[in-house]
């Protein structure tokens, strides 16, 4: 299969045959109207302090000194937030990291 054809209106001036190497999947965006983005979770408070709930952990990294960095995706945030957080920091997480 190298080419993928398209049957759209007479009106329109389109040609309607298109190469399957150049098409892509569609990727939701994450908006729901244009310009409008949708707002991330809100943190959450533990013992008066801001938390964020982690979806998953990405990578880690062990610093010259030992100490262990993870690479932690937020879950309800875009990749673009991915962030490195020390290990230490991670003491009120729900399950062992």
């Amino acid at each position: 299969l190298t080419s993928l054809l398209r049957a759209f209106p007479p009106t329109w001036k389109i040609h309607n045959a298109f190469r399957v190497q150049l098409l892509k999947p569609y990727r939701y965006p994450n908006t729901v109207f244009t310009g409008c983005q949708l707002l991330p979770p809100p943190p959450v408070l533990v013992h008066d302090q801001t938390q964020y709930e982690v979806e998953s952990v990405l990578a880690h990294r062990r610093h010259w000194n030992g100490t262990l960095e993870l690479l932690l995706h937020w879950k309800g945030y875009d990749p673009f937030e991915d962030s490195w957080v020390p290990e230490s920091e991670m003491g009120n997480a729900r399950r062992p990291v």
